[in-house]
């Protein structure tokens, strides 16, 4: 027995396991297994969807295939150009709005613009208007508008300063009530940062064009679910963050450490700080930015104030998880609590567009997709090997 417990007290310590292999890409007839019975053209949207993953240099594994599929029967049911209900009434509407804000001569200039035509067609924007099915139709005549407000014709005199207020120097999706484009309804300024960090020509509108075709949708949509890391593996919070924005879920997590940490009422809206309508961070205070600061007059004073700011305008990258502030706030997480900070939590965001009803989630979305996704897995469970 002495012999034994001494060979037991200097046995080596155990070996760590080896790294886990990467999961195996899928081929194409595994990627048509995954799309859904029903789904037309299955060959063509493997293709594309392989096509995506390769040049955003991804594996095109199960669990990500299967997640792009979730998303794109979530989105637009597998329609590069999906159509939207009572969409010319939603643009109707919008330009009313705009017009009204300039005062009692807004609307009737807006009224003459809309009688005038596009070069080559008989019909006025305003029977465009009442036609309109489709995002793709909505940002064609939102480029004729504002061709027509350029031209110098007569019967566009009297528009001309309204127009200039409205169109000149704006984005087209300034006055566009939908901002997201194709099947997989990626946000044309999110396309566009992107193509700018490829060095891709960023051009908006050959670029909307692109985002409605099955190629151009996959080509934007895959990078956008999946091309940045996350802490936590649970594809759940992927799809949340794909609707709510990047790091959304792990940005939760951390607003509601804060609330019960110091006992203030925090929304876990998933935005560290207060953004402005360019997506860019604004110089007023948020409220996660005030509740950080009573965090840390109260259990970390010795952090320096300024440096919250700091930390937080990280809050859209991974690197956010190494500033002194977050590292505190995990810290004294588990001191106050005995239990690990959550490293991400579902944002409570309530979504609101003109294509959604009313009290629809960023949950609600990301629990919809996540069922999505398991039905493809089981697809590929039950399909036939490649």
């Amino acid at each position: 027995m002495l012999l034994v417990g001494a060979l037991a007290c200097h046995e080596a310590p155990p070996q760590a396991p080896p790294p886990a292999r990467p999961p195996p890409p899928l081929g194409p007839a595994q990627v048509r297994t995954a799309f859904p019975e029903g789904v037309g053209d299955p060959a063509g949207w493997a293709k594309d969807t392989l096509a995506a993953f390769s040049d955003s240099s991804l594996i095109p594994d199960a669990t990500r295939v299967c997640a792009v599929v979730a998303v794109l029967q979530q989105e637009s049911g597998f329609q590069a150009d999906p159509p939207v209900a009572h969409l010319g009434a939603l643009v109707r509407t919008r330009l009313q709005e705009e017009a009204e804000k300039y005062g009692p001569l807004g609307p009737t200039a807006m009224e003459r613009l809309l009688k005038e035509r596009a070069p080559g067609d008989r019909r006025t924007f305003d029977e465009r208007i009442k036609r309109l099915r489709t995002e793709r139709e909505l940002d064609v005549l939102f480029r004729d508008m504002l061709q027509a407000e350029r031209r110098e014709h007569p019967a566009m005199l009297a528009t001309a300063n309204l127009l200039d207020t409205l169109f000149r120097g704006r984005r087209l999706e300034d006055l566009n009530p939908v901002t997201t484009a194709g099947s997989m309804q990626v946000s044309v300024r999110w396309a566009v940062d992107y193509a700018r960090s490829r060095g891709w020509p960023d051009d908006e509108e050959a670029l909307r064009d692109a985002l409605y075709t099955r190629a151009g949708g996959l080509r934007f949509g895959v990078p956008r679910l999946w091309g940045y890391p996350l802490s936590d593996a649970d594809v759940l919070y992927r799809f949340a963050d794909y609707n709510a924005g990047q790091y959304a879920s792990r940005n939760a997590a951390v607003q509601r450490a804060l609330a019960r940490l110091t006992g203030l009422s925090l929304e876990a809206d998933g935005d560290l700080l207060a953004f402005g309508p360019d997506g860019r961070p604004t110089p007023e205070d948020s409220e996660t930015l005030r509740a950080f600061r009573a965090f840390r007059q109260r259990f970390v004073p010795t952090l320096p104030e300024a440096r919250l700011r700091q930390d937080l305008e990280k809050g859209k990258e991974l690197a956010f998880e190494e500033t002194p502030s977050y590292l505190a706030l995990r810290r004294v997480y588990r001191e106050q609590t005995g239990s690990p900070m959550p490293g991400a939590a579902l944002p409570e965001l309530e979504l609101k567009s003109p294509k959604l009803r009313r009290g629809y989630s960023t949950a609600a979305y990301a629990r919809n997709v996540m069922r999505h996704h398991r039905a493809c897995l089981q697809r590929l469970r039950g399909g036939p090997p490649d």
